[in-house]
């Protein structure tokens, strides 16, 4: 199997999510490698995260977790210990909770958007699901150019039909933001990081089957 089909089927998928994720349209600013990063003029707290990512000077330092929702608060333990992985990241009101329960907390420079990179992937009949203590696995075998070809067309998908919970929970994340002075941060695998979870199976630190193809 050539992982370039594979890629190609993937890219609108990923792009999809990706364009509903982003709550800054504009580009970053380039700058050469002799530039100083761009002095971005005092303003308020809604973009600095954004702004400090795209290299600009902020005026102080924004502050994020990696694992900004997780295990280590109990609101978040409720949710899931009683509720599958994506019960909770599909379902609009535990989605959103699950995203805001870290800034209320702890007033970090952001809001994350709970989900999972592996989300556009059912949508053309991969599917998956986030073991606790094993992480994301793929349930389908994709392992021949027929397995790709048997996949949806993804000129056939409305995206935004089969993923309505995703423009639902960014719709109320994003209110909850500029309520809140803060920037709202969606995210989605990119092409190649899905196709790997789909050839291998699971998370792989060398993802040797993936690079045979």
């Amino acid at each position: 199997m050539r992982i370039t089909n594979l890629l190609l089927l993937l890219n609108p998928a990923s792009s999809f999510t990706l364009q509903m994720s982003s709550t800054t349209p504009s580009a970053p600013t380039k700058t050469s490698p002799s530039q100083k990063p761009q002095q971005s003029p005092p303003s308020s707290n809604r973009d600095i995260l954004v702004r400090s990512a795209r290299g600009e000077t902020t005026e102080r330092t924004p502050v994020w977790l990696m694992r900004q929702a997780g295990r280590y608060m109990a609101a978040f333990r409720e949710y899931s210990d009683k509720y599958p992985f994506r019960q909770r990241s599909e379902t609009p009101s535990m989605a959103t909770e699950l995203s805001l329960q870290c800034h209320r907390a702890y007033g970090m420079d952001g809001i994350i958007m709970f989900s999972d990179i592996l989300t556009p992937l059912p949508v053309l009949g991969i599917e998956f699901d986030v073991v606790k203590g094993t992480g994301p696995v793929i349930s389908t075998d994709i392992r021949s150019e027929e397995d790709v070809k048997a996949l949806k067309d993804v000129a056939d998908v409305d995206f935004d039909e089969s993923l309505p919970f995703i423009r639902e929970i960014l719709g109320t994340l994003s209110r909850e933001a500029e309520a809140a002075d803060t920037s709202l941060i969606g995210f989605v695998g990119a092409p190649f990081t899905l196709a790997a979870y789909t050839i291998e199976g699971k998370s792989s630190k060398n993802c040797l089957p993936t690079k045979k193809k």
